[in-house]
């Protein structure tokens, strides 16, 4: 991973877009030393919105299961999603 300046970055966009699209990499945008952005390849955003939505449905089958185990135990998305947020925060 190639990790660069905000003014880096203005400065060397064209250099860093082919490096994302035929290089292979992925550039980490940083500001006053912390990330900011990351520049990646549409590829690997396609691949990360499928994982995403993976998760989600696999999160979406278990409150269902839950729900049709006991209905009384019924939750809004919301909060179910802040529920499995903090047990995974916890681990």
């Amino acid at each position: 991973m190639i990790e660069v300046t905000v003014s880096e970055a203005r400065e060397r966009l064209a250099d860093l877009l082919g490096k994302v699209q035929h290089g292979g990499e992925d550039v980490t945008i940083k500001k006053h030393g912390k990330p900011v952005a990351v520049m990646i390849s549409p590829e690997a955003m396609e691949y990360y919105e499928r994982l995403e939505n993976e998760e989600l449905a696999r999160l979406g089958a278990k409150a269902y299961a839950e729900y049709l185990a006991d209905p009384s135990k019924a939750m809004t998305l919301e909060d179910y999603l802040s529920e499995t947020a903090a047990e995974r925060a916890a681990e």
